[in-house]
């Protein structure tokens, strides 16, 4: 689930294989319409993927010669962040 309080978009549920295609589907014409702040603070179950999901938010603002600054990421994403050596690049 995606919300969207003025340039913020407040993610919640799962962020997962299943699901990232259709949440980056829904972001992207909100963050190309200026939307600067994703938080993760309502993310549940995540996988792999939520870290595709932000790396492709952070491209769409980049396109815009924008910045997307990511808040709240649950410890879950952390480790993989970690994990995968990414975990500078996200935070």
């Amino acid at each position: 689930m995606i919300e969207q309080h003025g340039n913020i978009c407040r993610l919640a549920g799962d962020v997962t294989l299943d699901t990232v295609p259709d949440i980056l589907d829904r972001l992207r014409p909100l963050i190309q319409s200026g939307v600067d702040t994703l938080d993760c603070s309502g993310i549940q179950n995540v996988d792999s993927s939520a870290l595709g999901l932000i790396f492709s938010c952070r491209r769409e603002a980049r396109q815009k010669n924008k910045q997307l600054s990511i808040t709240g990421l649950p410890r879950r994403l952390l480790n993989l962040a970690s994990l995968y050596g990414v975990a500078d690049q996200i935070a």
